[in-house]
């Protein structure tokens, strides 16, 4: 959120205590409230600056200021303090819906901002200091827009805040195709050759008698 875009919001919601606001949105606007703060501040001391001068201006030439000098001066300083409250009060009124909206975006209670009372709003200044709870909460849903988170403990859909989208988990990528392995064929085996024939018997040392009878 943009310097203009913040103090456009936070004036068209001064009322507004429901809901989130983020950081970008508090401290744009804070920073605003200061810009303005610093030159009504200098301007608000005029009634005593006027009242002191023309009394030092009147006085005496022994340097003493008369019942009424002294009166004209205590008016100035009751007046300059009492534009400084007037002031402090609507830059406090002017940033305590945005600041609750913080606190509550941070996860934190409005109610933080009693310790203002007791002289203690250090503390729920620097809570505003905290990120945003990362999506939804009792208090609305996120403002950064940060969708698909679980919703926080608590969390309630509010008349204008929608509800928060149902959490899914993304489905996994499909694996990859696996290639089946080729298949690879089976070498034939070599043909077996024929039986070689018996060898003929050996011819037996000496001479060979056809027609003797075999040996018994």
């Amino acid at each position: 959120m943009t310097f203009v875009q913040s103090i456009k919001h936070v004036l068209r919601n001064l009322t507004n205590f429901k809901g989130r606001a983020r950081r970008s949105e508090y401290w744009w606007f804070y920073l605003f409230m200061v810009i303005v703060s610093v030159p009504l501040s200098f301007l608000i001391t005029i009634p005593m600056i006027v009242a002191a001068s023309s009394a030092i201006n009147s006085a005496g030439a022994g340097g003493e200021l008369t019942d009424s000098q002294a009166t004209a001066i205590a008016g100035g300083i009751l007046a300059t303090y009492g534009l400084a409250f007037v002031l402090g009060l609507v830059v406090f009124f002017l940033q305590v819906a945005v600041w609750v909206r913080r606190l509550h975006d941070a996860g934190y209670s409005g109610h933080w901002l009693w310790f203002c009372l007791a002289g203690l709003s250090l503390v729920p200044f620097i809570l505003a200091m905290f990120d945003s709870n990362v999506g939804p909460n009792k208090w609305g849903p996120d403002p950064k827009g940060r969708v698909g988170w679980p919703a926080q403990p608590g969390y309630a859909a509010q008349p204008g805040y929608p509800a928060p989208p149902a959490y899914a988990v993304p489905p996994a990528p499909p694996a990859p195709p696996v290639a089946a392995p080729p298949v690879q064929a089976t070498p034939a085996a070599p043909p077996v050759p024929p039986p070689a024939p018996p060898a003929p018997p050996a011819a037996a040392s000496g001479d060979y008698d056809p027609f003797a009878a075999p040996p018994r």
